[in-house]
């Protein structure tokens, strides 16, 4: 997810209060990372991995198998969170807009007690833009998120299908993580403030449209496939 605006962001992060303004002086396609940004990366990374082996190994069935679990934590938040959150940085930079990532402690604690529940529903936080971007540019730093999660999702379908014939917990490893990212990329392309599906319409209807079904067929392929079963398929 990414939140921007014309001149400048103010933050409020409880003990990090601070005030940054766009940092003009950088140029296009140079990417920098703040002290305050990278703990705030580390933070929520450590914070998901977390909540994602607890939700892995309570309702996972994989409370025997703590490194399989750990290494599913790690690649799906990698990919599900990490990578998304970054291009939406690399992008707005390239741009030659500030971009920086923040947390949010109240998404993250959302997170972390959902687990223990076997919902995880987590708000990690966001990267805030501030720049003078055009709606075709904040447009494609908003689509690069979503499709970052799709290219993924690709990815561990083929990885999925590779060891199929193999079966076991390898073959479950690559299609839920599949099926994560895919998911990840249908629902922030959900059009709707502050989604990056809002902002990706906004700019171009037909690209929404490929970063809307791409996703979708991601999922599709994983069902028609066998290799994760959905409701009513």
């Amino acid at each position: 997810m990414s939140k921007s605006g014309p001149y400048r962001v103010d933050f409020d992060q409880g003990a990090d209060n601070y005030r940054s303004s766009p940092y003009n002086y950088i140029p296009r396609g140079r990417i920098s990372f703040s002290r305050l940004e990278e703990r705030h990366i580390a933070v929520a990374f450590v914070v998901l991995v977390a909540a994602f082996l607890v939700f892995f190994t309570l309702h996972g069935g994989l409370m025997t198998q703590i490194p399989l679990a750990l290494l599913i934590s790690v690649v799906s938040v990698l990919t599900g969170f990490l990578l998304h959150e970054l291009m939406h940085k690399y992008y707005a930079q390239k741009f030659g807009a500030w971009a920086e990532f923040r947390y949010s402690f109240f998404g993250l604690l959302l997170g972390l007690f959902t687990s223990f529940l076997g919902l995880f529903l987590a708000a990690p936080g966001a990267v805030y833009i501030s720049g003078n971007l055009t709606r075709r540019e904040n447009g494609m730093v908003s689509a690069a998120g979503p499709l970052t999660n799709t290219a993924f999702s690709f990815v561990f379908v083929a990885a999925a299908v590779a060891t199929s014939s193999l079966g076991g917990l390898w073959t479950t490893f690559f299609a839920g993580v599949a099926f994560l990212d895919a998911w990840l990329g249908v629902f922030n392309m959900i059009p709707v403030p502050p989604l990056d599906g809002s902002k990706v319409i906004r700019w171009n209807v037909k690209v929404y449209v490929v970063c809307l079904l791409l996703p979708i067929a991601a999922i599709a392929s994983l069902s028609l496939l066998n290799l994760i079963a959905l409701p009513g398929l």
